[in-house]
């Protein structure tokens, strides 16, 4: 951890995420599954960020949702993100484990995931005012 507020550790680390994510998608054969999961990450380690910085507790959890709902009680305008965070919500565990009836992402999705970190990640952004 750095002297700096500690919310801006957990954007780096989302930043790092979101890099991640951009390399498997380039490199000569895609990765979209590990796209999708370090997307997911990405947008973790932000709303987690948001919450840190308002000084708010949370369960050590990976739903999206739930990390959603207690950033839109602070600020409703999170809500926003609901769409967003249903999706990149499904690539926490299913990417990363067998899991009966998930469908891998293809590159298509993966692009799609990249965009909605992105999304995240200038929309908590804007939020806090950095």
């Amino acid at each position: 951890m750095s002297a700096q507020p500690p919310e801006r550790d957990w954007f780096a680390k989302a930043e790092q995420d979101l890099e991640m994510a951009r390399r498997a998608m380039s490199a000569g054969n895609p990765l979209p599954a590990m796209a999708c999961y370090h997307c997911q990450q990405c947008a973790e380690k932000y709303l987690k960020g948001f919450l840190v910085s308002r000084s708010i507790a949370f369960r050590p959890v990976h739903d999206l949702l739930y990390l959603l709902q207690q950033c839109s009680a602070l600020q409703p305008a999170f809500e926003e993100l609901a769409p967003i965070v249903v999706i990149l919500g499904r690539y926490g565990a299913g990417v990363r484990y067998p899991v009966q009836g998930f469908e891998e992402p293809d590159v298509e999705a993966a692009n799609e995931a990249i965009k909605s970190a992105e999304t995240v990640s200038a929309f908590v952004t804007q939020n806090m005012q950095l």
